[in-house]
C-alpha cells in the first residue's frame, strides 16, 4: 500500500511540473531538488535535506526586502478593513502584502526546519513526518510565486519550485514514516 502510495505521488508529482518549463526554479530550489531525488531517505540524509530546506528558506529571507514600520502598519491596518472590497484588493495586490507573506511563509519554514531538525536528533520519526507534513502546510499558497515576482525576480522563489516542494515535502513524510531508505527513483525490486 505505501508503495502504492508512493508511486501515485511520484506520477503527480510529474504531471504537475511537466507544464512548467524547468527554468523557472532557481539555482537554490535545484540544489535542494537534485539532493531529494539523488540520495536516500536513511535518517543522516533526512537531516542533510532538513538543513538544506533551513538553508533554502534563510536564503529567501536574505533575499526579500522587509517592509518599513510605516508599510507593516499600512499592511496591519488594510487587512482589518472588513468588508471593503476595494481596500482588501489593493492590498492583496499590493507589494507590501507580498513582501509581508513571503516574510511570514519563509520565517515559518525557518520554525518548522528547527522543530524538524529536534525531531530528527531525538529519532521521533512520527514528530519529523509531522513537520515535513507543516513544511508542505507551510507552502501550500498557490499565490508564492506572483508573490515572489512582485517583489523580486532575485528572490529565488519559483511557482514549480513550490508546487514541487509541497509534493517533496508529503513524500518525505510517508518515507520517514515507512523507514524505506531507497531513492525517491530508485525502487528495489521485490524479493523472491
Amino acid at each position: 500500500m505505501v508503495r502504492t502510495t508512493a508511486v501515485i505521488a511520484i506520477l503527480m508529482l510529474f504531471g504537475a511540473t511537466a507544464a512548467f518549463p524547468q527554468t523557472d526554479s532557481t539555482p537554490a530550489e535545484d540544489n535542494l531538488f537534485q539532493f531529494f531525488f539523488r540520495e536516500s531517505f536513511t535518517p543522516e540524509k533526512r537531516v542533510e535535506l532538513t538543513r538544506r530546506i533551513d538553508a533554502y528558506c534563510r536564503d529567501v529571507l536574505d533575499k526579500v526586502p522587509a517592509n518599513t514600520p510605516a508599510e507593516e502598519a499600512w499592511v496591519t491596518s488594510e487587512s482589518k478593513s472588513g468588508g471593503d472590497t476595494d481596500r482588501l484588493n489593493r492590498l492583496v495586490s499590493s507589494k507590501e502584502w507580498a513582501r509581508h507573506q513571503l516574510r511570514e511563509i519563509f520565517s515559518q519554514c525557518v520554525q518548522a526546519a528547527a522543530s524538524l531538525q529536534q525531531a530528527q536528533s531525538q529519532k521521533a520519526r512520527s514528530a519529523e513526518a509531522k513537520y515535513f507534513i507543516s513544511l508542505a502546510y507551510t507552502f501550500n499558497q498557490d499565490d508564492l510565486g506572483t508573490f515572489a515576482k512582485l517583489v523580486s525576480p532575485r528572490a529565488g522563489v519559483s511557482a514549480l519550485a513550490l508546487s514541487t516542494f509541497r509534493q517533496l515535502m508529503m513524500i518525505a513524510a510517508m518515507r520517514t514514516l515507512d523507514g524505506n531508505t531507497d531513492p525517491i527513483f530508485q525502487q528495489s525490486a521485490p524479493s523472491r
